[in-house]
C-alpha cells in the first residue's frame, strides 16, 4: 500500500470515527420525543417491540391518598357518645348500642365500661341505660374558657374582607352600645375606618341590632326597632342603611355561644356606593356563614343552617 493510499484510508476512517461520535452525543444529550419508529420495528407488515433497544414504559399509576389516621376504637367509643347524645331521652341500653355501632354486645359492653370508669358516661340507679357522664361537661367548660374570640375571628374575617373587598368588624354587645374589639381593613383607596374599643348606640347599627334581634328578653317601647329586630331573625343578618353615619352602610350576622345566646357580631362596613341594595342578600348570606362558622368554634351547635322563620299571626 503506498503512501497515497493510506493517508486516504486513514482520512476515511478518521471521518466516520467522527460521524460515530456525533450522532452518539446526539442521542444521548439532545431531548427528542420517543416515536413508535425508535421502539418498535415493522416486519412483514406487523409490528414489534425491539427489547434490545429502547423500551417503552408506562407512567406509574398515582397512587390512592391513604384515609386519614384512624384508632378503630377510639372511633368506635366516640360514635357511641354521639349517638346516646342524639337521643330524645338522652340515654340508651346495651342492646340499641349494639345494634346502632354494628357491633357484638361483648365488645359494646367494654367500650362502654371503660367510658364510664372516666365519667364520660354513667348509668341511672334503677336501670342500666346509658347516659353521657357530667365529666364531659367539665371538659366543655374548660374548653370554652380558652376560646379567645378575637383570635377564632380574624383568620375568618381576612377571609370575609377579601371576599366581599370591604372592612369588617367584630363587636360586643355593653349594655346599649356596641363594643368595637376587632378590625380587618380590605385593601382599597377608600375605607370605613373605626378604632378599636370606640362605641356607638346599639339600636341603630347592624352589629347592634344583629346582637338584640338574638337576645332574649328584650325590653323596647320602640314600634319600629322592634318590627326591624323581626326582619333581623328572619333573614338572620342585619342591615345598618345609613343610619350611624351618611354614606355608609353596614351588614352583620350574630355570633352565638354554646347556650345559643349572641354574644356578639361580625359585620362588613362600606360606602353606600359599593354596598347597594342589589348586593344585600348576597353578602348577607356571606356575613351568615362566617358568623355560624364563628359560632361552631365557640360551641354553639348549629341545627338548620337556614335563619328560624318566625310563624305569621
Amino acid at each position: 500500500m503506498t503512501a497515497r493510499h493510506r493517508q486516504s484510508f486513514s482520512t476515511s476512517a478518521l471521518s466516520s470515527v467522527k460521524n460515530t461520535v456525533e450522532r452518539l452525543v446526539a442521542f444521548l444529550f439532545v431531548k427528542r420525543k420517543p416515536s413508535i419508529r425508535s421502539v418498535t420495528g415493522v416486519t412483514d407488515g406487523k409490528s414489534r417491540f425491539r427489547y434490545g433497544k429502547l423500551r417503552m414504559m408506562k407512567r406509574a399509576a398515582k397512587r390512592p391518598k391513604k384515609p386519614p389516621y384512624k384508632v378503630q376504637v377510639l372511633d368506635r367509643a366516640i360514635n357511641m357518645l354521639e349517638f346516646i347524645g342524639r337521643q330524645g331521652s338522652g340515654e340508651a341500653a346495651l342492646p340499641e348500642l349494639s345494634a346502632a355501632m354494628k357491633l357484638h354486645k361483648t365488645t359494646t359492653h367494654r367500650i362502654a365500661h371503660v367510658l364510664e370508669s372516666r365519667g364520660l358516661l354513667r348509668r341511672g340507679l334503677d336501670s342500666n341505660r346509658y347516659r353521657l357522664g357530667l365529666h364531659l361537661y367539665d371538659l366543655g367548660c374548660q374548653a370554652l374558657d380558652h376560646v379567645n374570640i378575637r383570635d377564632e375571628a380574624r383568620p375568618l374575617m381576612m377571609r370575609v374582607a377579601y371576599e366581599v373587598g370591604e372592612t369588617v368588624h367584630l363587636a360586643l354587645l355593653d349594655r346599649a352600645e356596641v363594643l368595637y374589639i376587632e378590625r380587618v381593613e380590605a385593601q382599597r383607596s377608600l375605607t370605613m375606618g373605626s378604632k378599636l374599643g370606640a362605641r356607638n348606640p346599639a339600636y341603630c347599627t347592624a352589629l347592634g341590632k344583629a346582637i338584640l334581634a338574638r337576645t332574649r328578653n328584650t325590653i323596647t317601647n320602640v314600634l319600629t326597632l322592634k318590627r326591624e329586630l323581626e326582619r333581623v331573625r328572619d333573614r338572620g343578618y342585619a342591615i345598618d342603611d345609613e343610619e350611624i353615619e351618611e354614606g355608609i352602610r353596614c351588614i352583620a350576622a350574630p355570633i352565638l355561644s354554646a347556650s345559643d345566646r349572641a354574644v356578639a357580631a361580625v359585620s362588613v362596613s362600606g360606602p353606600s356606593s359599593r354596598i347597594t341594595p342589589e348586593r344585600y342578600q348576597l353578602i348577607g348570606k356571606t356575613m351568615m356563614k362566617a358568623a355560624q362558622e364563628l359560632s361552631t368554634r365557640m360551641g354553639h351547635q348549629v341545627i338548620d343552617s337556614e335563619p328560624p322563620r318566625r310563624k305569621k299571626r
